[in-house]
């Protein structure tokens, strides 16, 4: 599921891997959140949504998948997202990943948008030393409709922690939008996140406090963010 984490962030697949034949394993999960926050952005107008995504890897470093989100009834595109993604990955060096690829978000029942999808390649790398692992990446929309014929560079780095011997996982992320942010009126700011996740079998409980530096914007304000996912 890496082009969650690296273009909307943060997305945390907790399902165990299926293998189906054929050098391809299958992942997926559905999650309930208090908040759906997109580049530290609520795209549910502080309200709980219902997500659910699934990916498909295959032993070559290829890989796709989609995501489903439900929206505020507020968002411009409607109230339903919807994306695809196609990628691949390997190993550059010992403990050192690239990942490639690109995303289209799709917005089925946009009636306020000539065009509400639009796509973003992105790129990550990706280093573990022993429980922990440090990204770098960034997700660049050119000039699209959706955007008001603008384009979008959103560059990141993150670490994350397995903490030994338990169950939890500790994250933060830090992030920076050059260019409008999608359907509002935002940009040029920084977002940042960090949390901890809990998994038990094929449940995982998180908790991370996002915020920005975007200033007096109610969907952009300081918040604990909360989410229970259910792998499959």
């Amino acid at each position: 599921m890496a082009a969650l984490l690296v273009a909307g962030g943060w997305a945390w697949p907790a399902a165990a891997q299926q293998p189906v034949g054929g050098g391809l394993t299958v992942t997926g999960n559905v999650t309930g959140t208090t908040d759906y926050r997109f580049r530290g952005i609520s795209q549910s107008n502080g309200d709980p949504a219902i997500q659910a995504s699934v990916g498909v890897d295959h032993e070559s470093g290829f890989y796709a998948g989609g995501f489903a989100s439900s929206l505020s009834d507020d968002m411009r595109p409607g109230e339903i997202e919807l994306s695809g993604y196609v990628g691949y990955t390997r190993e550059i060096a010992s403990g050192t990943d690239i990942d490639l690829g690109v995303q289209l978000y799709g917005y089925p029942n946009n009636e306020s948008l000539t065009n509400a999808s639009y796509f973003e390649p992105y790129a990550a790398v990706r280093h573990t030393l022993g429980p922990v692992t440090a990204e770098l990446g960034a997700a660049y929309a050119p000039e699209q409709e959706a955007l008001a014929d603008n384009d979008s560079l959103y560059v990141h780095g993150g670490l994350t922690g397995g903490i030994p011997f338990t169950p939890v996982t500790i994250r933060a992320r830090l992030g920076y939008t050059s260019g409008p942010a999608r359907f509002t009126g935002f940009a040029d700011y920084l977002d940042w996140r960090v949390g901890a996740e809990y998994t038990r079998g094929p449940a995982t409980l998180s908790l991370e406090y996002v915020d920005t530096d975007i200033p007096d914007a109610p969907d952009a304000d300081p918040a604990f963010v909360a989410s229970l996912r259910l792998g499959f």
